[in-house]
């Protein structure tokens, strides 16, 4: 059999895909879309609108300002560590520091501080932690969410429903940064259809299924020649990437959602700390590993060689990072809990009583 085809190619093909950054950032505004909607079935008032956008950037703000601010200590106590960890490793991404080029002498901690309060949402900029580049678009599409939920849910025809969505699509179109706009929609139209109980109950074996093409769609990337993925490459431009993830992104929900198993194992205690600790864990693995893992890295390639610091530094960074993550966790929800007893009173009046369904998502 050719070079390509045979079932242990395919495998490593697949598995190859799963390390996808792109579609897992789609995912996650997929995930932001349904929750930040989610809400808005049951109270459209403006003030509830209104409430829900004041609490947005003190919400993001805090976590992104701790992030920076370690980072910053990072940055100074590994210094240009990574560069050298670059050098030996050939990885272009290590040598620009993520993306985002470095100068440890000229860097403040006021500079952290006022990246991870203003300029990451309103700039763009992420010279202490590069994976914040997500944060700008996670805050204006939280916006657009806000103002766009209340009116779907109010609409009753599905019909008039999805014209709006597809010309909010099409109006925002494909380029840098507009296209994220679908990803946040998809979750809206997951959340509307679960609110209605609209969403399908599937059996294992359906849910397997569906399962498996959510994850072939998470896997897909025009970047890799994966033979698995020439049959889309050969129906779908380019520019429709984005639209792929969030087919898979909306199918391994709705599996989560119908499958009564999966919702009974994702609904266990670790899936709960798993759903607190992401975030955290994706704010700081980019400077634990710029930076402990690099000196790790160091530490260990004349002894243990490429390969075996890699893993060392792999486990470092991990290790680290989780180590971080759970301290700030208890800080997210610390804050969560102070910005809802802060804005109670402004949305207590006249609030409607949450439905059956909405309580058992939690919300």
């Amino acid at each position: 059999m050719p070079h390509g085809h045979g079932v242990l190619d395919l495998l490593t093909q697949f598995i190859l895909g799963m390390l996808n950054g792109g579609a897992a950032v789609a995912v996650f505004f997929v995930l932001s879309g349904f929750i930040l909607s989610l809400p808005f079935a049951r109270d459209r008032r403006p003030v509830r609108v209104a409430v829900a956008m004041l609490k947005r950037w003190p919400r993001l703000a805090c976590l992104t300002v701790i992030a920076c601010l370690l980072a910053f200590l990072l940055i100074s106590w590994s210094g240009l560590e990574y560069k050298q960890a670059a050098h030996v490793i050939g990885a272009q991404w290590l040598a620009t520091h993520g993306n985002s080029p470095i100068r440890p002498a000229h860097l403040t901690w006021y500079e952290a501080l006022r990246e991870g309060l203003v300029n990451v949402f309103m700039l763009g900029e992420v010279k202490f932690d590069s994976p914040l580049w997500t944060m700008r678009i996670e805050l204006f599409g939280s916006f657009a969410i806000f103002l766009f939920a209340p009116v779907l849910f109010a609409l009753r025809s599905w019909g008039l429903r999805l014209g709006l969505m597809a010309l909010a699509s099409w109006l925002a179109g494909t380029s840098y940064p507009f296209t994220f706009f679908t990803d946040f929609l998809c979750g809206t139209l997951l959340a509307m259809l679960f609110a209605e109980n609209r969403l399908p109950e599937l059996g294992n074996k359906s849910a397997c299924g569906l399962g498996l093409l959510g994850l072939y769609l998470f896997s897909f990337t025009y970047e890799q020649t994966l033979l698995m993925h020439a049959p889309l490459k050969a129906i779908l431009p380019n520019a429709c990437s984005h639209y792929v993830w969030d087919a898979g992104a909306a199918l391994i929900i709705i599996v989560l959602l119908g499958n009564p198993t999966m919702r009974r194992v994702f609904s266990g205690g670790w899936a709960v700390w798993l759903g607190l600790l992401s975030f955290p864990i994706y704010l700081l693995h980019g400077p634990i590993l710029l930076s402990a893992g690099a000196i790790a890295f160091m530490a260990g390639v004349g002894q243990l060689g490429v390969a075996g610091a890699a893993l060392v530094a792999a486990f470092c960074s991990i290790v680290l990072t989780l180590i971080c993550a759970v301290p700030l966790a208890w800080v997210d929800q610390i804050w969560t809990r102070l910005l809802s007893r802060l804005t109670k009173p402004l949305t207590r009046r006249g609030a409607r009583q949450p439905a059956a369904r909405l309580e058992t998502a939690g919300l």
